[in-house]
Formats: structure tokens, sequence, C-alpha cells
């Protein structure tokens, strides 16, 4: 993230102001610009493994928004979601570090889980650069790191609510350099819903989690489990 103290006056917010927002701008990731299937017996995934991320205990609401998913389909969040562990990312594809990361060791993490309990969570992408996070751009995208993966998009206005919905901090669009690329300020967060009461209990750090975290956590937060 920039620290240059000009740096505001030339970004695009996405959205509500910064002011009507009520967030912060503490926890955004600033991407810079530029790009076996079965379980490992070694691999533990014991209950008594201290959790990783953030724990909430009163739990975050779905945001009520309809996406459009990568298909073009329409997609009501909290319906489509209802009674399942999601996992809710916000970023952008041409992201070359927080992004991939994040979305890597998810992927990595549910490849050494292989089966049963935690393998096959809602891994959901919301493209906030939707100049750029087309839904055929996703597709590709997506497809490169895991095909399962589900890549979200939706006007300015949808992102920006859903965005401000779980306290997330305001996305900004940088001005382009002389080649056009731009990077986009956005929360790390990934949120991770339980499927027992529809609550985000745990969020994570986005590209500081560790695959075995990952790999430690998921099987808990599909039983519905956060602490």
């Amino acid at each position: 993230m920039t620290t240059d103290p000009d740096a505001l006056t030339r970004r695009r917010f996405l959205g509500a102001s910064v002011a009507a927002s009520g967030l912060a701008i503490a926890g955004l990731a600033g991407c810079s610009f530029g790009p076996s299937s079965t379980k490992d017996p070694s691999i533990e995934t014991g209950e008594q493994k201290p959790w990783g991320g953030e724990v909430d205990e009163q739990g975050l609401a779905k945001p009520d928004v309809t996406f459009t998913d990568m298909n073009g389909e329409p997609f009501p969040f909290v319906e489509k979601t209802k009674g399942k562990l999601a996992l809710l990312f916000f970023g952008y594809t041409n992201c070359p570090d927080v992004c991939p990361v994040t979305l890597s060791s998810l992927n990595r993490a549910l490849d050494q889980i292989g089966n049963g309990p935690g393998s096959d969570p809602m891994v959901l992408f919301v493209g906030v650069d939707i100049a750029r996070d087309t839904p055929e751009q996703l597709q590709t995208y997506l497809g490169r790191i895991n095909p399962t993966f589900l890549g979200l998009t939706g006007t300015e206005k949808v992102i920006a609510e859903a965005n401000r919905q779980v306290f997330n901090g305001p996305i900004a669009i940088e001005e382009p350099d002389e080649n056009g690329e731009y990077a986009v300020i956005h929360s790390s967060k990934v949120f991770a819903y339980s499927p027992t009461d529809d609550l985000a209990h745990r969020y994570y750090p986005g590209s500081d989690v560790r695959p075995q975290t990952w790999v430690q956590d998921l099987p808990r937060l599909a039983k519905g489990r956060y602490t």
C-alpha cells in the first residue's frame, strides 16, 4: 500500500465516499500490478491444533446482495450459500500478490485434505475491478487455480454495498500509469461463513494464512465449530 500523503487524491473510491462508509482504511491490501488429490497421511487436522485467523463470537451476517457469477447467472449470495461452509474474499484478477497467494494457499490446503469434512467449501472470489474482472476473465483466472472456485462480479453499487456490509475498508482504484496499468486497494480478509448458522464467526488475513492453517481449520469449520 502506498504511503504517499497525496495518494488519496489520486484514487477513485468504489461506491459511497469514505466518510459515508464509516469504515477505516486499516486492513486494506495494496495489490501491485505487473501477473495431489489424495490426502497426505502425514497431514494432521487434529482437533487440538490452535485456530488461525480471528474469532467473532457474535458472528457477521452475509452480504444481502445479488452478484452475477462467472457464468453470467444471478447469484443471490444469502440464498446460494445457505447451509454451506462459504469462504468469501474480495480481490481482483490483475493482482500479482495478495489475491493469487490467498487463492493458491486455499487450493493447496484442499488438495491435502482430500475428502471428508472441509474438503468442499464454497470459495467465492468477488472481482472488485469491474472494468477488467468480467465473468470471462474470472473464469479464466480461477480456472488456472481451481475450477471449483466461483468468481462473482456485479455493478459498482452491488460490490460496494457487499463490501460495506462485511465492514471492509473502502475499495480504491488507483490512477493508471503510463502503460494504463493500475492497482486496486481492497481488504485482504477471508470470511468463513458457518454451515450451521450462516454467520462468519472467523475471518482470516488472506495471504498471511499458510495452507496448513486451512488444513487444520476447514474440517472444524465444516462441522460448524469456530472455537
